[in-house]
C-alpha cells in the first residue's frame, strides 16, 4: 500500500495521537487522585479505551481515519475538510460519527 498522505499512514497517525492524548489524560487524572484522594471519575473509561484502541482502529477504514486526521489532528473545520477531500459535510460527519460511536461502545463496556 502506498502512503497517500504527507503525514504518514492515517491509521498510525490517529492511533498514536489518541494513545498519547489518552495516556497523558489518564496519567494526569491518576496523579490528581493520588494527591487529593478524589474519586476516580472517568479514569476507568480512559484506561478501557486506551487498552482497546487496536479494536477500534482495526474496524475502521483508511478513508475514515484520514478524515479524522484532518478534523482532529490538523484541526480543520468541516468546511475546510470538504474543500480538501471533496466529501460533503454529511459524509464527513457520518465517517467521524461512526468512529466516535465505536469508541463510546468500547468505553461503555467499562
Amino acid at each position: 500500500m502506498t502512503i497517500r498522505y504527507y503525514w504518514g499512514r492515517p491509521k498510525d497517525v490517529v492511533r498514536w495521537y489518541l494513545r498519547g492524548t489518552l495516556y497523558l489524560s489518564a496519567q494526569s487524572r491518576q496523579s490528581y487522585i493520588e494527591k487529593i484522594g478524589a474519586e476516580p471519575g472517568n479514569l476507568p473509561r480512559l484506561l478501557k479505551l486506551l487498552e482497546n484502541l487496536d479494536e477500534l482502529f482495526d474496524s475502521v477504514d483508511t478513508d475514515s481515519i484520514a478524515v479524522l486526521c484532518l478534523r482532529y489532528v490538523e484541526l480543520l473545520s468541516i468546511a475546510d475538510t470538504t474543500k480538501r477531500t471533496g466529501l460533503l459535510a454529511y459524509q464527513i460527519t457520518a465517517k467521524t460519527g461512526k468512529v466516535m460511536k465505536k469508541a463510546k461502545e468500547i468505553i461503555s463496556k467499562a
